[in-house]
């Protein structure tokens, strides 16, 4: 069966995300519903140079500086809009989020040690998706890794194994609009390559997922552990290289002198990486960034595959298997362009049962992953904001 993306939401901060509503409507907030966060920034901007107190203007620039990943400005700006308005949902949301993940990076959470200018960790395959080797609890052990996921995913079995405590988090929307129960937890220490992390948040699955022949998968490496690094998947050589994030600045400027392909991306909730693409015809959208579809480079909402002219046969349909349970699969065949990476007649998935995407406060247009950056280094750079593409 095929594996569809786990796509986890991002707690009930998330959720109350999608709460825009507002007294008078802010011109800025239609810009963002459709996922233009740099032109509602800009309106944002302007609204408050010409009425500085505005709170609903002041909300939405914090939500919009969260997803720049510019976490300081977006706590100060949330905090002016409640002190004007006590009761906006928007700007209370915003603040516990870039509360949650400033404490990611200022706490106890994430201790790195041993780490190099680079560490270079082999992938043990790269299709269907990359595996590399882990130590968790003292043994070594197979993870996916899949940037649908956040911080790191164990088995409830390594949980129980390690005497891990597991709490209860709510539900996560997955593929095909499923939701399911998850549980989360903090894994004393991993070790990866050389490098040492102690105090891992870690979501806890029950079991199931992708099997890779001649590996038993244990659990997942997700966006939450790569954005503690300069991190890239280098589908090329078969490997993820991990350097300090501090090395942001030199490494843009060579990839920008050596013609790479730069994009802005913008990180929503605690792990959503988000970028404008567009399928073959179709328009430019905010597309979801989710290197975790096994043999597949694109899934998507029904209105966006008729948006850019791709046709689905439900004659075709199958199932898969998404973190939700079992799920309804129609395979379809499309381009993608991300920046000036494009891909023709990449196989794609989607799931007329629901849709995943409907968990953003904004127009998500689908998702693209594996297959997409499979004849590329592909580089996060959380320092930047952006996500880099250089072909092999």
């Amino acid at each position: 069966m095929n594996r569809m993306p786990a796509l986890l939401a991002a707690g009930a901060a998330a959720f109350a995300l999608v709460s825009t509503a507002s007294s008078q409507p802010e011109p800025g907030d239609a810009l963002s519903a459709a996922g233009n966060f740099a032109a509602a920034g800009s309106a944002y901007e302007a609204t408050l140079a010409a009425s500085p107190g505005d709170a609903s203007a002041l909300a939405g620039l914090a939500r919009v500086r969260l997803y720049e990943n510019k976490v300081d400005e977006a706590i100060a700006l949330a905090q002016k809009a409640l002190a004007a308005n006590p009761a906006s949902p928007v700007a209370r949301a915003t603040l516990g989020v870039a509360q949650q993940r400033k404490a990611a990076f200022g706490g106890d959470l994430y201790k790195i040690t041993g780490a190099p200018a680079e560490t270079v960790v082999p992938f043990a395959v790269t299709d269907p998706l990359p595996v590399v080797q882990i130590t968790i609890g003292g043994r070594k052990a197979w993870f996916l890794i899949d940037t649908g996921a956040p911080d790191i995913m164990v088995g409830a079995d390594i949980a129980k194994e390690l005497g891990l405590p597991v709490q209860d988090a709510g539900q996560g929307v997955f593929a095909g609009g499923q939701r399911a129960a998850i549980q989360r937890t903090v894994v004393p220490e991993i070790q990866l390559g050389g490098v040492k992390i102690a105090n891992v948040p870690a979501g806890v699955r029950p079991g199931g997922g992708l099997q890779v022949p001649g590996y038993k998968i244990e659990g997942f490496v997700g966006t939450g552990l790569l954005m503690h690094f300069l991190s890239t998947l280098d589908y090329c050589q078969g490997r993820l290289i991990l350097r300090p994030r501090s090395a942001s600045a030199a490494f843009e400027q060579a990839a920008s002198k050596g013609g790479a392909n730069v994009v802005p991306f913008w990180l929503v909730g605690d792990h959503f990486m988000m970028a404008r693409a567009h399928l073959q015809h179709g328009s430019e959208g905010t597309f979801l960034i989710d290197t975790g579809l096994a043999g597949g480079g694109v899934s998507a909402p029904k209105a966006t595959l008729d948006d850019a002219g791709v046709v689905i046969d439900p004659a075709k349909a199958s199932t898969g298997l998404g973190g939700g349970g079992e799920v309804t699969v129609i395979p379809f065949r499309a381009g993608a362009t991300l920046g000036s990476l494009t891909v023709e007649d990449m196989p794609g998935f989607y799931t007329p049962g629901g849709d995943a995407m409907s968990v953003f406060p904004f127009k998500a247009s689908g998702l693209l992953s594996h297959m997409l950056f499979r004849h590329s280094r592909l580089t996060f750079d959380f320092e930047a904001m952006k996500l880099v593409t250089e072909a092999c």
